[in-house]
């Protein structure tokens, strides 16, 4: 290599960590921009979300599907059958449920079927569209209560203030309540004709 050569060579390196060097400092910027915002979004961030599902309890007597019940409420009712929501002429819904209600009947309407089908065929229990559409109606029932106990959880237990944030929190968990009180039904319709076998 001649001198010339060298210097280009040389040249070629100064440009090439010269350009690095840029690259670094745009993305150390961008890091510190990230944890900023991080810091910031803190505050407002959810740490932990629990699910309750030992507070509901699905026991099936001629075809009815309980969701909410905890086990020593459903040991203390002799007739379980869905009971009558109470209606007050006067009551409003609040926000939360006005808004929700729609979107998780549509969801049950929509996902319940498919839900029910899979679980049965996952436990090799065939269940009847009469007792399918039974548990749906079922469900649809005890849909603005569940809105309602799970805002109040996001409120009071994790401090949800921003109503996105809440309606976010409410659907998510009645969506998951809903599939695991169905696999729960399933499985203890699937005990108890085993038992009457």
């Amino acid at each position: 290599m001649n001198m010339y050569e060298w210097n280009n060579y040389i040249y070629e390196l100064q440009q090439i960590a010269y350009r690095q060097g840029e690259q670094i400092s745009v993305l150390e910027a961008k890091v510190d921009q990230l944890e900023r915002q991080l810091q910031e979004n803190k505050s407002s961030s959810i740490d932990k979300i629990e699910y309750h599902f030992d507070q509901l309890k699905i026991e099936r007597l001629d075809g009815t599907l309980h969701i909410g019940l905890s086990p020593n409420e459903l040991a203390n009712i002799d007739d379980l059958s869905i009971p009558k929501p109470k209606i007050h002429k006067h009551a409003t819904q609040n926000l939360t449920t006005q808004k929700l209600t729609p979107a998780l009947n549509q969801f049950v309407n929509n996902q319940g079927p498919d839900m029910i089908r899979s679980l049965s065929e996952k436990y090799n229990l065939p269940i009847d569209r009469k007792l399918e559409g039974d548990v749906i109606h079922d469900i649809l029932g005890q849909i603005p209560g569940r809105i309602s106990f799970y805002e109040k959880e996001a409120r009071e237990k994790h401090q949800i203030t921003n109503q996105q944030q809440l309606e976010n929190f409410v659907s998510d968990h009645i969506k998951k309540e809903i599939y695991h009180s169905l696999e729960r039904f399933v499985e203890k319709t699937k005990d108890q004709k085993g038992e009457a076998e």
